[in-house]
């Protein structure tokens, strides 16, 4: 072969480091936005928002008390986020603004396990580690039902 001379490659020493990924979920509920473009997903003290497209996080929610979110709901029209910690608070978020807009007291004597909507995204129903389920008017902002009488953990 004409002219296959040897030509010394160099490469390249330092590098930027143009995109990491971290750890962004230990295990729980994940939640997919109605409109398919967001996963809402928790790690420790973190309700960790990611785009699907890119796989980008995109922001954190964090409790102020720095308590482990024990749950989470995102209302039926993505609007409304709530988390609930480790030290018995609910919080409601605006959650595209990364904004507390309300804290109170779940009134469960143990952590909120599980959290759900009704399909008008004006009642939130919330399952504590203690027995019992809350009805919430998230409109009026009270407490409108305390269920009694299950056993274990309502999931």
């Amino acid at each position: 072969m004409a002219g296959s001379g040897s030509v010394p490659v160099h490469f390249k020493t330092n590098y930027t480091v143009a995109r990491k990924i971290e750890p962004f979920y230990k295990g729980g509920k994940v939640q997919i936005s109605r409109d398919g473009e967001y996963m809402f997903c928790t790690c420790g003290t973190k309700l960790n928002i990611l785009d699907i497209a890119t796989g980008a996080l995109l922001h954190s929610i964090e409790q102020d008390d720095q308590e482990d979110i024990t749950s989470f709901v995102l209302s039926p029209d993505d609007e409304i986020l709530v988390t609930g910690s480790r030290a018995l608070l609910l919080k409601q978020w605006e959650w595209r603004e990364r904004k507390c807009t309300r804290t109170w007291r779940a009134v469960h004597t143990a952590p909120v396990a599980s959290m759900t909507f009704d399909p008008t995204s004006t009642l939130l129903a919330t399952g504590g580690c203690d027995s019992t389920i809350k009805i919430w008017d998230a409109i009026k902002q009270y407490c409108t039902h305390n269920l009694k009488g299950s056993s274990g953990v309502v999931q």
